[in-house]
C-alpha cells in the first residue's frame, strides 16, 4: 500500500486519518474520533471508512483491557452501518480486524 494523509492524536476528542492506495488500485481512507479513554482500561472511537471517495461505513468500536495474573484480556467490540450492499461486507471487515490483531500479537511476542 502507497500511504497517503496521517494523523494520529489518541485523545479524547482527538483524530485518527490513515489514508492509502492498494497497489495500482483504490484508495482507502479511515477516519476515527476517540470519544472516550480511560487509561489502561478502555478505548472508544467512532470512525468511517471511505473506498475511492465513496462513504461506505461508519462504526463505533470499544477497546477494553483487563488486567489478568498472566498478562492482559483485550476485548474488542464493533457494531458496524454499511451504506450499501456492495460494502455489506461484516465477515470481510472482521477478517481484516484479526488480521490487524494478529500483527500486533506478533509484534508483542
Amino acid at each position: 500500500m502507497e500511504p497517503g494523509e496521517w494523523a494520529f492524536d489518541c485523545r479524547v476528542g482527538g483524530r485518527d486519518v490513515d489514508e492509502g492506495t492498494f497497489h495500482d488500485g483504490p484508495v482507502s481512507r479511515y477516519e476515527a474520533t476517540y470519544t472516550d479513554i480511560v487509561g489502561h482500561f478502555r478505548i472508544v472511537t467512532t470512525y468511517d471508512m471511505w473506498l475511492d471517495g465513496v462513504h461506505m461505513s461508519t462504526s463505533v468500536a470499544s477497546l477494553e483491557f483487563e488486567p489478568l495474573d498472566a498478562g492482559t484480556r483485550f476485548t474488542h467490540v464493533e457494531h458496524g452501518v454499511f451504506f450499501d450492499q456492495f460494502w455489506a461486507d461484516g465477515p470481510g471487515r472482521k477478517e481484516g480486524t484479526r488480521g490487524l490483531l494478529e500483527a500486533l500479537g506478533n509484534y508483542l511476542a
